[in-house]
């Protein structure tokens, strides 16, 4: 049994409301393996972030650590049909999504004040209620400090959308009218794809990035086809 540790959640769109909590859930789900869920805490966090896996006594932290991870420990062969150059496509749009349209989304739930206003109490969940009114302001701060150094979030909304924006339609025009990323079948890439798409498409804030997410017709079909599978919360 893999025991997941990740932020603990009451919002119902997603599993998580971590894009990265949520890909390693759909990963074990999209592969069928039994798992079991426990609240995220920094003493089980080598990195000091989330997700956190346990695996024969094992903690491995880092999304895409834990991924190759189980894949190995499994023997899986979700990718063993690839050839190199989809390998190379997969691994472009996992890098793009992770390290460039990810910050958009920190952008409009933590840098923008109407964003921060509505999920302040998600992402509160995961912080003790008596310390919430310190460490939320806090933890914002951070945030807003790694969003600057990142690059993006010193732009304006206005260039913030159009190169995020830009990201979703490339990884669509790349997929085309396949029903996965990389073809028929879903593949260890379609869950980062498909966690990061659908963490736009759902998002709760009014937000001119989610309406130009939710009016793709390529990515909302996408994500609904995978919501259908192994995205929906947990029962």
């Amino acid at each position: 049994m893999v025991t997941l540790f990740q932020f603990p959640s009451s919002w119902s769109p997603m599993p998580n409301p971590s894009p990265f909590c949520t890909k390693v859930e759909v990963f074990l789900r999209m592969a069928g393996i039994e798992y079991q869920v426990a609240p995220w805490s920094p003493m089980k966090a080598p990195l000091g972030k989330a997700p956190v896996i346990e695996l024969a006594g094992e903690l491995i932290a880092d999304s895409g650590c834990i991924l190759r991870r189980l894949v190995e420990h499994f023997e899986l062969d979700l990718d063993d049909h690839l050839t190199a150059q989809q390998h190379a496509v997969g691994h472009l749009v996992r890098r793009t999504l992770e390290e460039h349209s990810y910050w958009g989304l920190l952008y409009i739930r933590w840098i923008e004040d109407g964003g921060w206003r509505t999920y302040r109490s998600v992402i509160g969940e995961s912080v003790p209620a008596m310390a919430r009114p310190l460490m939320l302001p806090y933890l914002r701060r951070g945030v807003k400090q790694s969003a600057h150094a990142h690059g993006l979030s010193r732009h304006g909304r206005e260039e913030v959308v159009r190169r995020v924006v830009a990201d979703v339609d490339a990884i669509t025009e790349l997929m085309g009218d396949q029903p996965f990323l990389l073809g028929d079948t879903p593949t260890t890439y379609d869950a980062t794809a498909w966690s990061f798409l659908a963490h736009f498409a759902v998002d709760e804030m009014p937000h001119p990035l989610v309406d130009a997410v939710r009016g793709n017709a390529t990515a909302l079909a996408y994500v609904a086809r995978g919501r259908e599978r192994w995205g929906g919360p947990r029962a």
